[in-house]
């Protein structure tokens, strides 16, 4: 599910700073992002190239993000989790989420998630 049209993706951490939540999708006027801070309020809201969207695809299919699909795990003592959802043009949904635990591929995709939209988190 490479070709998805949205991504929600929240990190939660023990700090502060890298505790973030991002909305990417595909809209009138192309593809976008918005970012939220650790409060849930909007700190960046623009348009993004059709390559960073492309990268972020790219980025999903490498790490697995289709087969995070039902993941839920969650150790209620940790502070450190997630949440990610993603739509494809059909309407399918990939729902994961998880505290203390994490699917294989998430570091990766959370550090790539970072890298490709850098400028963002500066």
């Amino acid at each position: 599910m490479a070709d998805f049209l949205s991504l929600r993706f929240e990190n939660i951490s023990e700090n502060e700073d890298d505790t973030y939540s991002v909305f990417l999708n595909v809209g009138e006027d192309g593809p976008g992002l918005v970012r939220y801070d650790s409060m849930g309020d909007p700190v960046v809201e623009a348009g993004i190239t059709d390559a960073e969207w492309t990268a972020v695809q790219e980025l999903a299919e490498k790490c697995g993000l289709a087969s995070w699909d039902g993941f839920s795990e969650m150790n209620m003592s940790e502070i450190a989790g997630f949440t990610l959802e993603m739509e494809d043009s059909d309407g399918n949904i990939i729902w994961a989420e998880g505290a203390g635990s994490f699917p294989e591929g998430y570091g990766e995709f959370e550090k790539g998630l970072r890298s490709i939209f850098r400028t963002y988190f500066e």
